[in-house]
């Protein structure tokens, strides 16, 4: 499931109508946005699996990084239409890349891209926030098995 998720939202990552790249490489955009994805993905997963254990002062950070990623998503929709291919190794290649990262490197990552989903979702339309943080509210009562 969590690599469906990743692997549907990541569809949408790998088509921002910005400058081209040559054919067989993504937009440095592209590549940026499916880090993000990924990285709050996997914090996303920790952060459940700690609530899930009990610890629910961690639950507002839980929803908080998933309304990042879900932000990203939908900023990358709204600019291009989704290529399922490109997406699948785009995904592929941020969580490999994700491997070669110290866990201090990692954290910062996803506090980078946290705080910049969050600029994302601030900056979107009224109608834009509702849809992310539904979309975000629904993905944490899955993580969670609500």
């Amino acid at each position: 499931m969590k690599t469906f998720t990743l692997i549907a939202g990541l569809t949408l990552v790998s088509t921002l109508s910005y400058a081209a790249p040559p054919a067989d490489l993504p937009a440095e955009r592209d590549l940026h946005a499916a880090q993000c994805v990924a990285a709050l993905q996997v914090q996303t997963e920790d952060l459940a699996a700690q609530v899930k254990a009990g610890r629910e002062e961690v639950r507002p950070m839980l929803l908080s990084r998933l309304e990042s990623g879900t932000a990203f998503v939908g900023d990358t929709y709204l600019h291009g239409e989704s290529d399922e291919s490109k997406a699948r190794a785009l995904a592929k290649q941020a969580l490999e890349a994700q491997k070669s990262l110290t866990e201090a490197q990692l954290r910062s990552r996803q506090d980078a891209c946290a705080a910049e989903g969050s600029r994302l979702l601030a900056d979107s339309n009224a109608l834009e926030r509702a849809v992310v943080k539904r979309l975000a509210r629904k993905r944490m009562d899955r993580l969670l098995g609500a």
